[in-house]
């Protein structure tokens, strides 16, 4: 009886700490499955006919965006950036006047950006012209849209320039057989007359 009563002790100390080291990482491939599921359920909630909204809700949806650049040294050039936001069909963004990002797109004025998804095996990847615009309206609207922006920045805004892309052009690429693929050219009115805010 003694024996007895000391093999369940053991089971009980040894055996529950045991359940409860299986239970996180189960616990664990439940959220990133509800991960993969909310994510999978925003690119199926897309409308693919319209290709501008679909980059514009991703880079809301992926707020940190990869940019590249061709360096002045003439190899490519990658580092995060942010989308600011979207008004008839422009792109906007920003740089700073001292940033090398900012002498390369003068020099090279071609812009591509990428946002990858490794759950749903899905990117969005657009270029562009970079065209370049200090009118204070649209600073404005930059730093409203990121407080990134106004907490680096806030204090020194004469040296944020912003910028818009032309010529742009997208794709949806997916590994998922839930999604599929798009492209799309994503003309705007300044694609049309060629005119530049200045």
């Amino acid at each position: 009886m003694k024996k007895i009563g000391m093999i369940l002790l053991s089971l009980f100390m040894f055996g529950c700490p045991a359940q409860k080291q299986t239970e996180k990482p189960a616990q664990e491939e439940v959220n990133e499955m509800a991960q993969t599921s909310d994510t999978l359920e925003f690119f199926k909630s897309l409308n693919y006919e319209d290709g501008l909204d679909v980059v514009v809700q991703t880079f809301r949806k992926f707020p940190l965006q990869y940019g590249t650049t061709l360096g002045l040294d003439g190899n490519p050039q990658i580092r995060p950036l942010e989308f600011k936001f979207e008004e008839d069909g422009i792109l906007y963004f920003d740089t700073v006047e001292f940033y090398t990002s900012y002498k390369e797109m003068q020099t090279h004025p071609y812009l591509q950006i990428c946002i990858c998804d490794q759950e749903t095996m899905t990117y969005v990847r657009l270029g562009g012209k970079v065209n370049f615009t200090k009118d204070e309206d649209i600073i404005n609207r930059c730093f409203e849209n990121s407080p990134v922006l106004t907490s680096q920045f806030g204090n020194r805004r004469e040296v944020v320039v912003g910028y818009y892309l032309t010529e742009v052009w997208a794709e949806f690429q997916t590994f998922s057989p839930e999604l599929k693929n798009y492209t799309w050219n994503l003309k705007n009115k300044f694609d049309r007359c060629n005119t530049i805010i200045p």
